[in-house]
């Protein structure tokens, strides 16, 4: 009796130990911030929605950035901010930071743009450096604001 059973229990078997795998496998990508927006405060200092984005198979905890920024080609200045988010696998989320620029900057229409730093997780515990080029471009109604 046993005997007949054995090739439908065996097969059985085997997809169960498949399934005990624990999940898909987790991968680890780097990480990159950008600027979504650009807002100019009254006394000088830059808020900036910096966007950091996961793009790892799995949630992350971003503990911290340190990156220098360009605008025109032009270093403006280096910046710190400690996120102290979550971000799920591949997505990403918006934190603020207030960024004093240290050499004057003069803003056409469009605003080219340079992220250059690290980026810092602390579960798990990695290390990005990260590069990020892009434009910003006014926003319609807002003053002194760039997306």
């Amino acid at each position: 009796m046993l005997l007949r059973r054995l090739p439908f229990l065996l097969p059985l078997g085997i997809l169960l130990a498949a399934c005990g795998s624990g999940g898909p496998p987790r991968k680890v990508h780097p990480s990159t911030a950008s600027i979504q927006q650009l807002a100019v405060q009254a006394d000088g200092s830059w808020k900036l929605g910096l966007r950091i984005q996961n793009y790892s198979t799995f949630s992350m905890h971003f503990s911290a950035i340190d990156a220098s920024l360009s605008v025109d080609g032009k270093e403006v200045g280096r910046f710190q901010v400690a996120p102290d988010i979550d971000i799920v696998g591949n997505s990403g989320d918006v934190v603020d930071a207030v960024f004093k620029p240290a050499n004057k900057v003069t803003f056409g229409t469009d605003i080219a743009y340079a992220l250059k730093g690290t980026i810092e997780t602390s579960e798990p515990k990695e290390s990005f450096k990260f590069e990020t080029a892009s434009r910003l471009t006014p926003v319609p109604g807002v003053p002194n604001t760039w997306r």
